[in-house]
């Protein structure tokens, strides 16, 4: 959790060297160097900043790195922790405070160097004490160290400025604070109990929840920090606000997370019952369409079974239409041979008639046959089919 506090999270809020210097130039000086002899102070000149509250300076023809004395400021080059909130600002500003080249001046207090053989000093730039110039732009925290206390009282009052200015570390303008992390309580504690009905008003809701909890669970993250003491300058920046906040976070958090986790129910819930009406209406829309297969595939039955039938009774029509065409057609034939018969007869008869009267006609006495009559037998004309008038007897005739 203590990657809240890295460089990455406040690259957008980094104090740009106009701002910082604006931010100097807005802080008031804090002390003028108390009177002592010399053995307490010594002239210096800037070589370089470390970080917030660490220097290197040249006193008395030698480099020596210097610790500003009852100020500590966010890390930002400790080998086992990771870059603080505000801590490359720290440095920035401190930057712009002391250039390469300034002349300040070091007051020391009752222990000169710490236990890693920094030298211990208040840092004065001109008539303004550097170490409180820091915790007033809310860039560091008064912090004592035993038996150094000569500027802790002065750099405090500072810190207490910058709190009620809401200047940096105290106020809500760089995401990485507490302040500006505690912005996340009034939504949390804000978020309703009611659970939507619907799937859409459920997930509106979870998308809702979901960066409220989040930055709820950032602030907790943050206060744990300040709670452990492992990070002095969060827990003298923030100790009081932080118990002030954790007792609204022990309230709002619990409800928050079992307001989200009744949402993740309810999500499931309308999940599972989606794919139960899925499933249920696939399994209708299968047997419907089953069933329309079964009803198509018997009217296509029904209609090949029909069809069949009519292709049947019309072969079967057409079958009995051909045979009373050919029994019509032998009825003609053999009517057509029967009058053909029945003519041939006729005339077979006709000409067996014309035969026995030609042969009466040939047989008959020639003295029979009347002279200068008229009258004679079919030899007298031939060829005459007209009226007859016979004489009597009925033998010989003459056209009428």
């Amino acid at each position: 959790m203590a990657g809240l506090w890295a460089r990455s999270s406040v690259t957008a809020k980094v104090i740009t060297g106009v701002a910082v210097v604006a931010v100097a130039a807005g802080a008031t000086g804090v002390a003028v160097a108390q009177s002592g002899g010399s053995d307490d102070r010594d002239q210096a000149t800037v070589v370089r900043v470390i970080d917030g509250d660490t220097i290197d300076a040249e006193v008395n023809g030698e480099v020596q790195r210097v610790r500003l004395l009852n100020v500590d400021t966010p890390e930002t080059k400790h080998p086992e922790k990771p870059v603080q909130c505000l801590g490359p600002e720290a440095t920035a500003f401190l930057e712009e405070l002391l250039a390469p080249g300034e002349e300040i001046d070091l007051v020391y207090d009752v222990e000169r160097t710490d236990r890693y053989d920094r030298t211990l000093a208040g840092v004065y730039k001109g008539d303004s004490l550097v170490n409180a110039d820091l915790a007033e732009a809310g860039l560091g925290v008064a912090v004592l160290y035993e038996p150094n206390d000569r500027f802790y009282s002065e750099v405090l009052e500072a810190q207490e400025r910058a709190e009620e200015a809401g200047e940096g570390l105290h106020g809500p303008a760089v995401e990485c604070t507490i302040p500006a992390l505690a912005e996340a309580l009034p939504p949390l504690e804000d978020l309703p109990a009611a659970i939507p009905a619907d799937a859409a008003g459920v997930a509106a809701a979870l998308a809702a929840a979901a960066p409220v909890i989040a930055a709820g669970e950032a602030l907790g993250s943050a206060l744990d920090l300040v709670e452990s003491g492992s990070h002095v300058v969060l827990s003298k920046a923030y100790g009081d606000l932080a118990l002030t906040l954790r007792k609204r976070s022990d309230v709002a958090w619990p409800a928050a997370v079992a307001y989200q986790q009744d949402l993740l129910a309810k999500e499931a819930e309308l999940v599972e019952a989606a794919r139960v009406a899925a499933e249920q209406k696939a399994a209708e829309e299968k047997l419907a369409a089953e069933k329309a297969a079964a009803e198509k595939k018997a009217a296509e039955e029904r209609e090949a079974a029909e069809q069949k039938a009519a292709e049947e009774r019309a072969a079967e029509e057409a079958r009995q239409a051909e045979q009373a065409r050919e029994a019509e057609a032998e009825r003609q034939q053999a009517e057509a041979e029967r009058q053909a018969d029945r003519a041939r007869e006729q005339e077979e008869a006709r000409q067996a008639e014309r035969n026995r009267s030609n042969e009466r006609q040939q047989e008959a006495p020639r003295r029979q046959q009347p002279s200068n009559s008229g009258y004679g037998t079919d030899a007298d004309f031939p060829g005459y089919t007209g009226p007859r008038c016979y004489a009597p007897g009925g033998q010989f005739y003459k056209p009428c």
